[in-house]
């Protein structure tokens, strides 16, 4: 193993990014962002950062989509002032008024992975072994033990002393979906005081964020996604403020 310090790789990233950030008058506020984007580099970190390919026959191969690259990502927070019994004293409004709902809805694409294989055929120091892809991929969309979530037999071993044709970062990970939502009530005391109940939904529909499938064509697992993350988390709180 060689290691040089230079600073000839590269990297490149676009971008269509939209925005809002609005009141209105009914109670409702709304701020959130999308970002269309992809980023593209020789490399995924910055500085001390080696690449996959070194060798010179197949050096260009490392400008790929990055490995954080996201396509898409969308992000909105509201919050919501419900309009009925608003700063009513009355028993009635006690219970009935001055509640108030806000959240976090987030939607993101995954990452990319290169599908790798065994270099142990190289005879090439920390080189970068990836697999023949042999036909178009289908997204089979399987999570669990047995299930695939791409079609592996669109990918094969490397017997030969060669790298594998298929490229760096070209298939997704799952993405994310996710809702973080709070619920208060406010309870007035005084004209100085407040109490507050506070009810919040981490994850609140339970959606699973589903971890990397296996990326090595030469594991019994290969295209398989066997962990989960992100259950729902529940918080109750009062809080009280003078």
């Amino acid at each position: 193993n060689i290691n040089m310090w230079d600073s000839y790789l590269s990297s490149d990233y676009h971008s269509l990014q939209l925005a809002i950030n609005r009141s209105f008058s009914s109670g409702v506020m709304l701020k959130g962002a999308y970002t269309w984007s992809k980023a593209i580099g020789m490399a995924d970190d910055e500085g001390w950062a080696g690449v996959a390919w070194d060798h010179p026959d197949v050096f260009h191969r490392n400008r790929a989509r990055a490995g954080y690259d996201r396509t898409h990502m969308f992000q909105m927070g509201f919050v919501y002032d419900l309009p009925f019994l608003q700063n009513n004293n009355t028993a009635v409004g006690s219970v009935l008024g001055n509640w108030q709902v806000s959240g976090i809805v987030a939607m993101f694409t995954g990452t990319p992975r290169s599908i790798r294989a065994s270099g142990s055929s190289l005879n090439a120091a920390s080189a970068f072994q990836t697999a023949d892809q042999v036909s178009a991929v289908r997204k089979l969309g399987g999570v669990g033990p047995g299930q695939h979530y791409y079609d592996p037999s669109s990918f094969a071993r490397i017997t030969e002393q060669r790298f594998g044709n298929s490229g760096r970062n070209i298939l997704d990970t799952p993405g994310v979906t996710n809702l973080d939502l709070s619920i208060f009530k406010k309870f007035p005391i005084g004209e100085t005081a407040e109490a507050q109940f506070r009810a919040e939904f981490f994850n609140f529909t339970n959606t699973p964020q589903f971890g990397r499938f296996n990326d090595n064509v030469n594991s019994g697992g290969f295209m398989t996604i066997t962990s989960a993350s992100n259950e729902r988390v529940v918080r109750i709180g009062l809080r009280f403020s003078f």
